[in-house]
């Protein structure tokens, strides 16, 4: 699979929740998230433009679900496991 260019923003309420959108799409514009979970109404800018390769691994994330999230529904909610 392609490198995907994506912003990361970390969950301001939990620290270990992360959201992954489209490189350049705004989280203020989103509702999925937060009807999944409310930890995510609030964000904050982790990473951007970070070149994510579905096929490698990322530490305790399951990074070919999270590519095939912001393929299907434009966005990715996980939890970093240690």
């Amino acid at each position: 699979m392609n490198l995907m260019s994506v912003d990361l923003y970390q969950s301001a309420t939990d620290p270990e929740k992360f959201l992954a959108l489209p490189a350049g799409a705004d989280p203020a514009e989103l509702m999925g998230p937060m009807t999944f979970d409310q930890d995510y109404a609030q964000v904050v800018r982790y990473r951007e433009g970070f070149e994510f390769d579905p096929s490698e691994s990322y530490a305790g994330v399951n990074a070919a679900k999270i590519a095939a999230d912001i393929l299907t529904v434009k966005w990715a909610i996980y939890r970093r496991e240690a």
